[in-house]
């Protein structure tokens, strides 16, 4: 379907509709790694891949970073009409996931007893933790591609594609997850190899279309010659994106950190267990986001401001609603969301249940954040994403540094969502601003 169709309801679930099946099979296959993990090594398997996400969390935000980037600089070139530009673009991202995906890569390797032990790991924990991280760690650049390429093809006009891509590694996974862990008994390394195999899937179902002759733009070899001072425009567009998932890796780090003083490995597993169901919602509303950049960006690039408004109030809708149902659902009857990871483990089970109570009660605001700095990437405008990004991750310090000693492990649940109430208030005032900026003549000039 073309963007520049009249219909703006019909072109935005066409583009976030597979955007966010996508992104729900991916944030399915992240829950059943976690029910895997919880009913075959417990604890301490739980409490070791919630100590090595923030690390994985730097690798997926840099892939997201030139993914989401590189997406947004071809779309709008695109609707500009300069499609030899995008071109460029494009191929530049390339060059960007080998060179970055080496230098992460080389940091996981190095750094993942320390990156462990920062947070308090130890025996067990520390163990598994280790081989997950280095297994990823090898297989960086594939994981970096397995996050940008669907993100270019749903620029390329073929959203579908890039929903099949990522379902197509999703599925894979929790396949070889059973394999791996249930069968094989392969523990966390097992973890760790069924998502590189099944994302090389997804980057070679990638590479098909984009180097082929399907996309709105055919790639030639003029567009690999290196080009430097293109990766800043890149890395630019998408570098909010990379500070959202350094928000979430940082925010993790700090809580497994504080559980430890304040609980131990049962308080660091029942986080785990919460943060698989807020990184189900948290897919969710990038989902939107995702489908809902491609249009913004167009419509940014060919003046349209009337049709930006309209899709990002779609957007609005579909993301507090769902985000507060969900919210509800969590607080009033928590148990059924810990039955999914939890069996055999009352401690555990307690802890989780609280957890859900205390942490997600706000849950719903993250959509918002996650949908105002999409918002202002989409449009090119990175200073504001990114202070968007960067705040939601500074906001937290004082709450962290405070609550907990004077409520406890009470204060260590309670820092994220009370944080979060006090920064949305702030982005709403700047999102509003901005949706009303768009109605001035002279919009894309600001």
């Amino acid at each position: 379907m073309k963007i520049e169709s009249r219909n703006i309801a019909r072109v935005f679930r066409h583009y976030t509709l597979p955007s966010v099946a996508a992104l729900m099979v991916s944030g399915m296959y992240q829950i059943v790694d976690g029910m895997f993990i919880g009913h075959f090594l417990g604890v301490e398997g739980l409490a070791a891949i919630n100590m090595a996400w923030p690390w994985i969390g730097v690798l997926f935000g840099v892939g997201l970073m030139v993914g989401m980037g590189g997406g947004v600089q071809c779309a709008i070139f695109q609707g500009a009409g300069e499609r030899e530009r995008a071109g460029e673009i494009l191929g530049q991202g390339f060059w960007l996931l080998l060179f970055l995906g080496g230098l992460t890569g080389l940091l996981l390797i190095q750094g993942s007893a320390f990156f462990l032990a920062l947070q308090g790991a130890r025996g067990p924990v520390e163990a598994f933790g280790t081989e997950y991280l280095r297994v990823m760690g090898f297989s960086a650049p594939v994981v970096l591609g397995s996050i940008a390429l669907p993100l270019w093809i749903r620029n390329l006009g073929a959203p579908r594609l890039a929903t099949f891509c990522i379902v197509t590694g999703a599925l894979g996974n929790i396949g070889l997850d059973y394999l791996f862990i249930a069968h094989f008994g392969w523990g966390l390394k097992g973890a760790a190899l069924a998502t590189v195999v099944a994302e090389s899937l997804s980057v070679a179902m990638g590479l098909f279309f984009i180097l082929g002759s399907y996309g709105r733009v055919r790639l030639g070899h003029r567009h690999f010659r290196l080009r430097p001072r293109l990766w800043a425009a890149i890395l630019g567009a998408g570098f909010s994106s990379m500070v959202m998932y350094l928000y979430i890796s940082f925010e993790i780090l700090l809580h497994n950190t504080l559980f430890m003083k304040y609980g131990g490995a049962v308080q660091v597993a029942a986080f785990a267990v919460v943060g698989y169901v807020m990184a189900f919602y948290y897919m969710f509303a990038e989902g939107v986001a995702g489908g809902m950049q491609p249009l913004v960006s167009h419509f940014f690039g060919a003046g349209q401001a009337r049709a930006i408004r309209r899709v990002v109030r779609l957007g609005l809708w579909v993301v507090l609603g769902s985000g507060v149902l969900l919210t509800l659902s969590l607080v009033l009857y928590p148990m059924w969301a810990v039955s999914i990871f939890v069996k055999e483990d009352p401690d555990l089970f307690d802890a989780a249940a609280l957890g859900m109570r205390l942490h997600l009660f706000a849950l719903f605001l993250d959509g918002f954040i996650v949908l105002a700095a999409s918002f202002f990437q989409s449009m090119s405008m990175a200073q504001k994403a990114t202070l968007i990004a960067v705040g939601n991750m500074l906001i937290q310090l004082p709450f962290l540094a405070f609550l907990p000693k004077t409520l406890g492990l009470y204060g260590v649940w309670l820092a994220l969502p009370l944080s979060n109430i006090l920064f949305s208030l702030l982005v709403l005032l700047l999102f509003m601003r901005q949706l009303e900026g768009l109605k001035k003549p002279g919009f894309l000039a600001e």
